[in-house]
């Protein structure tokens, strides 16, 4: 379901945005992976669409509505029939988190891909999709086709931890990282038996990082 919002700015100037959901369809989300890929462009390896399209593509749990987004129209004006751009964004993902052997798992909705054009950002545009999304993972028991989320999260540079903080009441902590095994699986096949046998061996770093890159 859309819904208007109305910013007004230190200047006088008011604009307006519709918040929404992606639509399910190759169209709208292409518009928003070009997006994203816009306002990330800044980085020193900047993400392609192209890189956003897989991320959203290849999630087996990958849901459009939950890409929630603020739209704008040029001309700022709310009746005109002139196309709405995306300017900025927030994505829900639905995760299963294990808790080891002792407790069940839980559903979590994590938050990723939270940007906004350069344009329109301090304009609190982040703060409104933030609180959109929040509202979602607190409703999602309700919700048909979701899975109820008991909590939600994030990763994100310590630089903006006092805007999550205050918007969401996330708590900071440091990520922890520790290198284990891992094991690469290879099918084989005979043309002449049609037989499949599994061979399975540890990962050599860096030799094997391109496989496992495109596995991700």
């Amino acid at each position: 379901m859309a819904s208007k919002h109305i910013v007004k700015l230190l200047d006088g100037s008011t604009h307006h945005y519709r918040l929404r959901g992606l639509n399910e369809n190759d169209e709208d989300i292409a518009k928003w992976t070009k997006f994203c890929a816009s306002v990330f462009s800044y980085k020193p390896n900047p993400p392609s669409p192209s890189y956003f399209a897989r991320h959203f593509y290849n999630d087996p749990r990958h849901d459009a509505n939950l890409v929630r987004v603020l739209t704008y129209r040029p001309d700022n004006n709310a009746s005109s029939q002139e196309e709405e751009a995306i300017v900025s964004s927030v994505r829900i993902f639905q995760r299963t988190i294990s808790m080891g052997p002792r407790h069940p798992p839980i559903e979590t909705g994590g938050i990723g891909e939270v940007c906004t054009s350069p344009d329109h950002q301090r304009r609190g545009l982040s703060k409104v999709l933030l609180q959109d999304a929040l509202k979602i993972i607190r409703d999602s028991s309700s919700r048909v086709g979701l899975e109820a989320m008991s909590c939600s999260s994030l990763h994100a540079s310590p630089t903006f931890q006092p805007v999550y903080s205050k918007v969401g009441g996330y708590k900071s902590v440091v990520s922890q990282w520790s290198l284990v095994p891992i094991r690469l699986q290879y099918f084989f096949s005979s043309e002449s038996t049609g037989n499949q046998s599994v061979f399975m061996r540890q990962a050599q770093f860096p030799k094997d990082a391109p496989q496992l890159m495109k596995l991700h």
